[in-house]
């Protein structure tokens, strides 16, 4: 519809009928007319709002314009044309029903709000909608909805036409990933993901099963040693596997990755990014499942992300794939955003050739997912950070694959423990090590924790061996403390044989119950030898804390590294929490003393204030009906809080420190029971509360405004006093 054409229309003025009617139509907002127009083709519909018909005033508030395949309302509140779009149902402040519950015959009824001028008018009104009218409608205004409810789903269609249509043509020519991707992905990508399933049947005899070369024998207990969730290699082909005792599985274990697949294109390239999943089943899923297999493995590609370039800058077009706006099935649609920075696996195999025309040529990230094809990163992250910092390259090219792991999965500019130079001319200077510390990271493939450990190392004069350090990390993580530590009794490599010996009947920590639906399933668990004796160290640094407390002679080697450490360590832990109790018990009772000290010197100067102004008992005010009590001891702020449920209990070391003041309100007649409790502090009443915080009654509100009338007063005076002392000395 031409809306030039229409805007010009003359606007509809109600008649002097229309104005006596509206005062007669109860409950009714509008009335509209209806008209034929250009020709037959449109129908007009003017609406007039009753409320201003009964003022008076005669014109239309808006008018519908509505054709066999369109629809449009314009605005003629206002002098400036605006044409409004929505449907009825959907219009502010207009309605064209009411509804209401109709107990006798249990169905909502409804109420019309909008008043049809006359019986001509609804017909012209039915013939226009009359291939949208059936025998099950009560109002014409059902085939207007019909009518105006097609309209709009044809425009949103239209409106995802014009979103959709080109993202089609854009993955038009995109072909499927080669078969060598999808080898990998389950050959190396996946390879975290193998078990050895085993089951005792005799003694020093299980039954053993890999995940990974579908072999199933007997093993000899005595030469492979099993334990449950521990890291360990086949018996049969050598991998490195996860065992699991096939008692202890769960109903079956999930393993997934996200993949990055680089897609060459002629202008830059696309990052298509796979979900992998493999389900190791236990014996009970096999059993309750119609799929008899141990294994399932399933992938599915879920983003596309174009990438081109202008300069170094990279300019990103992603999509997704999903369900557009809730209509029906998936398909490739912009992307929201779920997707873009998950953690994922990058494929090598055709890299660099894939980027070898863009800025990513020598990044050498190919190098980095080549050496670990089980770590996931944001490889998103490393291409950006390489485009910051282009020696990233060195650092993969060296096999410092760790390190440039932290540093490429850093999204914010690294700010990892280890201290990075990114200005440095040379690797030397971008570590900030010598070249003998420096080929001991490379030898160990060192990530930022061990590089700030041989930073300090280096800083200290201590020359660290590769397999000291490793030693040392895996011990005590990121410890630099015990380097710098000057009170140390043993040598560094004493102390980690001491905790690796004591750590092997160390308790295990648990992860906890939601480790598969936490960021870490991205991540592979730290071998559970490994955490034991982490967890011990953690334990034996605490243990030296309490030992200087309880004054015990660290001097002595029985005590500095005790035998039997985990009994000696609950044993040295009761000690020193009695002796914190008893610490804290003393402090309590000098707390307690200064309180009741402070609350004396308080009540006394309020029995001074309170006698000067009203010559009665010292804390009554007159007429009130109730009475001012002053704490004795801490036990009673903590028992009045008790009783009145709220936090006045913790008031105690304020009150002792001077930092506030706490009063009782009472009732006069019941002076021993809780009532209200008042704060003052600064010369001013800060909070006054009641039972469960509630807040003060008129009576309450009166008596503690006279309250600070008669503290202000007494202040007032004290100070003038001062001043009168000072001017006569």
């Amino acid at each position: 519809m031409e809306k030039r054409k229409l805007s010009v229309m003359l606007r509809a003025e109600a008649s002097e009928e229309m104005v006596s009617m509206a005062c007669r139509l109860n409950g009714m907002e509008h009335i509209v007319t209806a008209e034929l127009v250009d020709e037959n083709k449109i129908l007009l519909l003017n609406f007039f709002e009753i409320a201003k018909l009964k003022k008076g005033k005669t014109e239309a508030a808006f008018r519908t314009f509505l054709s066999s395949d369109d629809y449009i309302t314009q605005d003629l509140s206002v002098s400036k044309v605006k044409w409004l779009t929505a449907a009825f149902d959907n219009m502010q402040n207009f309605n064209l029903f009411t509804y209401k519950w109709d107990k006798n015959y249990r169905k909502c009824q409804h109420i019309p709000l909008v008043f049809i001028w006359s019986d001509d008018h609804r017909k012209i009104m039915e013939d226009f909608f009359r291939d949208y009218c059936n025998d099950e409608d009560e109002t014409v205004w059902d085939a207007v909805k019909k009518f105006q409810n097609k309209i709009m789903d044809e425009r949103l269609e239209e409106k995802h036409r014009k979103v959709l249509e080109p993202i089609e043509l854009r993955m038009e020519p995109i072909k499927r990933v080669p078969q060598e991707f999808d080898d990998w992905v389950w050959e190396h990508g996946m390879s975290f993901s193998r078990y050895g399933i085993y089951k005792q049947i005799s003694k020093g005899k299980a039954e053993f099963e890999c995940t990974y070369c579908k072999t199933i024998g007997i093993v000899d207990r005595s030469k492979v040693r099993l334990r449950n969730n521990e890291k360990g290699e086949c018996p049969f082909c050598g991998s490195k596997v996860t065992y699991k005792a096939r008692g202890k599985m769960p109903c079956q274990i999930v393993d997934e990755r996200w993949f990055v697949y680089v897609d060459r294109q002629d202008e830059g390239f696309l990052l298509r990014y796979f979900k992998a999943w493999r389900h190791i089943k236990s014996d009970a899923a096999i059993a309750g499942s119609s799929f008899k297999k141990r294994i399932e493995e399933t992938m599915h590609e879920y983003r596309r992300c174009f990438w081109t370039f202008a300069g170094n800058t990279p300019i990103k077009e992603s999509y997704e794939w999903g369900v557009y706006h809730q209509k029906g099935h998936c398909r490739w649609i912009p992307d929201e955003g779920n997707i873009d920075y998950m953690e994922s696996i990058l494929y090598p195999g055709n890299l660099p050739q894939a980027w070898e025309h863009t800025p990513m040529k020598y990044s050498a990230l190919e190098i980095l997912a080549q050496n670990m094809p089980s770590v996931a990163l944001r490889y998103e992250d490393a291409m950006k950070m390489y485009l910051r910092f282009p020696k990233l390259e060195w650092i993969c090219k060296m096999g410092l694959n760790q390190l440039a792991k932290d540093i490429a999965g850093d999204r914010y500019g690294y700010s990892g423990v280890g201290k990075i130079n990114f200005k440095g001319k040379t690797i030397y200077e971008i570590l900030g090590l010598t070249k003998v510390n420096t080929r001991v990271m490379q030898s160990i493939d060192g990530n930022h924790y061990k590089l700030r450990l041989l930073q300090v190392a280096q800083k200290c004069g201590i020359q660290m061996k590769p397999e000291q350090l490793k030693e040392f990390y895996e011990t005590f993580g990121c410890n630099t403390t015990l380097l710098e530590q000057k009170d140390r009794r043993v040598s560094l490599h004493k102390l980690c044989k001491y905790i690796a010996k004591e750590s092997e009947r160390y308790p295990l920590g648990e992860k906890g119950g939601c480790w598969q639906y936490s960021y870490m399933r991205y991540k592979e668990r730290t071998d559970p030898r490994i955490e034991r004796k982490q967890n011990m160290a953690k334990d034996w640094i605490e243990y030296l804390e309490w030992c200087r407390e309880l004054k015990y002679d660290l001097n002595n080697m029985f005590i500095y590294m005790p035998t039997n450490f985990k009994k000696v360590h609950d044993r040295t832990a009761q000690e020193y929490m009695a002796l914190k109790d008893k610490i804290a018990a003393a402090e309590k009772k000098r707390r307690e003393r200064l309180a009741a000290k402070k609350m004396a010197e308080t009540k006394k100067a309020m029995e001074e204030i309170f006698s000067k102004n009203d010559g009665v008992d010292a804390f009554q005010i007159k007429g009130k009906g109730l009475i001012l009590v002053v704490p004795k001891t801490g036990d009673e702020i903590r028992r009045e809080g008790e009783a009145l449920h709220h936090c006045v209990g913790g008031y105690v070391e304020r009150v002792a420190r001077g930092e506030t003041n706490i009063f009782f309100v009472r009732k006069a007649d019941q002076p021993d029971k809780s009532y209200f409790t008042m704060e003052w502090r600064d010369n001013k009443i800060i909070q006054c509360r009641g039972f469960k915080n509630c807040g003060m009654p008129a009576d309450v509100q009166a008596f503690v405004n006279v309250f600070a009338e008669k503290m202000l007063e007494a202040a007032k005076n004290d100070a003038g006093l001062e001043k009168s002392e000072r001017k006569a000395g």
